[in-house]
């Protein structure tokens, strides 16, 4: 994976205060237009960017190069526009949510154990946390290296809902606090698509390509042996998502925790690949994702 990306939000500390202001008083769509312009930028000066996403509509999609161009751009409009959502929230927009899958976590969250959300940089999946009240605790495994802007509202919003920071260290000290976590019986939330401070991986096929995966999250949930769930927030359109929930594991398979691991990370690559038939723009990993061939 590209070691060049940072996971840090673009613009200044002013500029990210000065849009949660105005998005106090008007829509994120008036912005829409500057969004249009302003995502060039993006496409003309992070070539590494660019050319992980052209790959994705070239010889994921299986586009012409033309089309896969055109689609590079609508990507990183879409990617624009979840951004403003999310500076909208923190503002205190709220949002039209559509829940499918409600009843698994429902059913989650009245039994005693613990469990395991897996997510994905598909979508606004930090928006699904500013708005799902959760009736357990959950501890939300985050990189904290964005702005000081971004870091502290995002902490704000998701202490409101019932969530709490547990930030990653490179040493790899927050596994012990994560089973911690579980063995109180609360909801551990984690990323299973990005690394961040380099670390083994594992692979899986992913719309017809061989993709790397961090190993971390599928270890800890074939040890652990709790129920793991994965969410899609996904984008429909100014001011309404749909949030899909499903499952990936009971926490009752049997095997050893490698074979375990392999295949909750088998599930969760199929329904990333079943969420973005229906969302294909709405990916947004801006970097070269899978062990590639020529581009």
């Amino acid at each position: 994976m590209d070691k060049a990306w940072t996971g840090r939000t673009g613009g200044t500390e002013r500029m990210q205060q000065s849009l949660i202001r105005i998005f106090s008083h008007v829509s994120p769509r008036w912005l829409y237009p500057l969004v249009a312009v302003w995502v060039l930028g993006y496409i003309i000066f992070a070539p590494s960017g660019t050319k992980g996403i052209y790959y994705y509509w070239r010889h994921c999609q299986k586009k012409g190069r033309l089309e896969s161009c055109i689609l590079l751009y609508r990507n990183y409009f879409e990617f624009g526009k979840v951004i403003l959502d999310r500076f909208a929230a923190y503002s205190g927009r709220s949002f039209n949510v559509r829940i499918e899958g409600g009843d698994l976590i429902d059913r989650l969250q009245k039994q005693s154990g613990g469990f395991i959300v897996i997510s994905s940089h598909i979508g606004n999946q930090e928006l699904a946390g500013y708005v799902t009240q959760t009736k357990k605790p959950m501890c939300v495994l985050l990189w904290t290296g964005d702005t000081d802007t971004v870091n502290s509202n995002r902490e704000r919003m998701f202490n409101r809902m019932g969530l709490y920071f547990l930030p990653m260290q490179k040493d790899g000290s927050h596994i012990f606090e994560m089973h911690n976590a579980l063995s109180r019986g609360e909801i551990l939330s984690i990323h299973g698509d990005r690394m961040f401070y380099g670390g083994r991986t594992m692979t899986a096929p992913l719309l017809g390509n061989e993709a790397a995966f961090p190993e971390g999250p599928y270890r800890v949930a074939a040890i652990e042996g709790v129920p793991v769930i994965t969410m899609f927030m996904m984008r429909e359109k100014a001011d309404t998502y749909t949030l899909y929930i499903r499952e990936l594991a009971t926490g009752r398979e049997e095997g050893d925790a490698k074979s375990k691991a392999s295949m909750i990370l088998n599930r969760f690559a199929d329904e990333m690949e079943t969420i973005l038939e229906k969302y294909p723009l709405q990916w947004f990993h801006f970097y070269q994702f899978w062990n590639q061939g020529k581009q």
